[in-house]
């Protein structure tokens, strides 16, 4: 890993990443997003019993998913809109029929109590545990963390559809334990580590715009897990593109601009991930 003869390979595969087709995965919209008023009061309400923040769904939802509320878990509450038929004498006067106004009918907010957090939640019988560590007979994910300096922390976000997340600055790096593919976040996450913290700018000086950044983060997810057989390649396809587009470059520009800090990130993440033995004799 690392040769001038396999530049050409990973190139290659950084334009297949660029440029062949893809889709946007399911995983980013598996969950309803609340508003940030309801997300705060969720957030309160698990600090106040002393629970760490997670993925928020609903009973049935959570069902649909694959999971079962454990019993005796308590649900917490948020604030939602109900539509009411409004009493004759609170009709607005002077409205005319058929308006917004004049109808008889006015959104209320009323509380409810219907949610429950990953961690009150178990999966249904007989359902395959969601694998989260990222260990092959060529990669190890907890060698390549500790060689690089990068801490691995528990996920701690209420928002179900965020795959991981990362702090490029601390170093610090957490994956969700509902990740559709967990190997694929874990060097995307390590990519930002790698290339977008204070030390990391890009070459010319310019601070990366955020469409760029996760361009370069995704490609090399893209490349790691292809070297590896590691699936996900066609989301990481899609989701590359997908920022590409809004980012003012093309595949050729992005190629010309950005291969050799995508490259230089794949190379440290697959060396540092290898085996003892391996690492001797390359």
């Amino acid at each position: 890993m690392g040769s001038e003869q396999q530049k050409p390979q990973f190139l290659a595969m950084l334009h297949d990443a660029l440029t062949e087709p893809g889709r946007i995965s399911k995983a980013y919209t598996l969950f309803h997003s609340y508003s940030f008023g309801n997300a705060l009061w969720i957030a309160e309400q698990l600090d106040a019993r002393g629970e760490p923040l997670a993925p928020i769904a609903s009973f049935n939802r959570w069902r649909e998913l694959g999971r079962v509320v454990k019993k005796g878990s308590k649900a917490l509450c948020m604030s939602m809109p109900v539509t009411v038929k409004a009493k004759a004498d609170t009709k607005l006067a002077g409205a005319d029929p058929g308006t917004e106004q004049d109808d008889s009918r006015r959104v209320l907010f009323v509380v409810r109590r219907h949610w429950f957090a990953l961690h009150h939640t178990e999966p249904m019988a007989g359902a395959e545990p969601q694998a989260i560590e990222t260990v092959t007979p060529d990669w190890n994910a907890g060698r390549a963390l500790e060689a690089l300096g990068i801490t691995r922390e528990d996920f701690e976000h209420t928002n179900g559809n965020v795959q991981g997340y990362a702090r490029p600055e601390a170093r610090r790096v957490a994956v969700s334990p509902l990740a559709v593919n967990p190997a694929k976040t874990l060097f995307h996450e390590i990519a930002h580590c790698l290339l977008h913290s204070e030390q990391a700018r890009i070459e010319d000086g310019a601070e990366l715009t955020r469409d760029l950044a996760e361009v370069e983060a995704e490609s090399v997810a893209y490349l790691c897990c292809a070297v590896l057989g590691l699936p996900g390649l066609e989301d990481a396809r899609g989701y590359v593109q997908d920022w590409l587009a809004g980012s003012g470059c093309d595949a050729a520009s992005f190629t010309d601009k950005h291969a050799r800090r995508v490259l230089g990130a794949v190379d440290k993440v697959l060396k540092a991930g290898k085996p003892a033995a391996t690492e001797a004799e390359g």
